[in-house]
Parts: C-alpha cells; sequence; structure tokens
C-alpha cells in the first residue's frame, strides 16, 4: 500500500468512528500538544488536496505514529515506516513547488 492510500485510509476511519477513534485522535493531539485538527482530504477533484493531506501528516507525524502504533485501535496496517516518511516529506515538496509556481501564474499582477 502507498504512502497516499494509507493516509487516506487513516483518515477516512478516523472520521468514521466518532465513538472510538475520533476521541483517541483528540487525545492523543492533547498529548503531543497539536491543534484539534482533522487531516485534509485527498480528493481527486480538489485542487492541490494531496500537498494539503502530505504537509498535515507530516506537521502531525507524532499523532500519526501514536496512533497507528496502537494495537487497540486497529490501524497498524496505516502506519509509515521511515522510509515511507522520507517519500511523504519529498512528494510534499514537489507539489509545495508546484503549488508555489501555480499561484505566480493564475494570480492577476
Amino acid at each position: 500500500m502507498n504512502v497516499q492510500r494509507k493516509l487516506r485510509k487513516l483518515t477516512f476511519d478516523l472520521k468514521n468512528s466518532p465513538t472510538i477513534l475520533l476521541p483517541a485522535w483528540y487525545k492523543t493531539l492533547g498529548a503531543h500538544h497539536l491543534s484539534p485538527r482533522m487531516m485534509p482530504r485527498d480528493v481527486s477533484t480538489r485542487w492541490n488536496s494531496t500537498f494539503d493531506m502530505l504537509d498535515f501528516a507530516i506537521q502531525y507525524r507524532p499523532a500519526i505514529d501514536t496512533m497507528t502504533a496502537a494495537r487497540d485501535f486497529g490501524l497498524r496496517q496505516y502506519e509509515l515506516v521511515p522510509a515511507e516518511w522520507k517519500i511523504a516529506s519529498e512528494l510534499r515538496d514537489v507539489l509545495k513547488v508546484s503549488k508555489f509556481l501555480l499561484l505566480l501564474y493564475y494570480v492577476p499582477h
């Protein structure tokens, strides 16, 4: 399973478990002193949503690692190994440049 697919499925599972996973997510965010937010969804029809999802995941990596490492939550299949985090970071950096260039191109001068 690739990095993007793992993060998409993790987001889906968190949002669709309002009684177990979602409260645990917010508790984990508090433990890591992170703002209470949900990961942006990567939607094929929304421009640059992959960048937004990857950027969020990298910022919230400690919480994502905690949630996916806990056996009780059944999220182990979405756990990212260091090589996958590196891929996510590199892809985010490439998409960031693309986002910046497109904004420069489409902003009226």
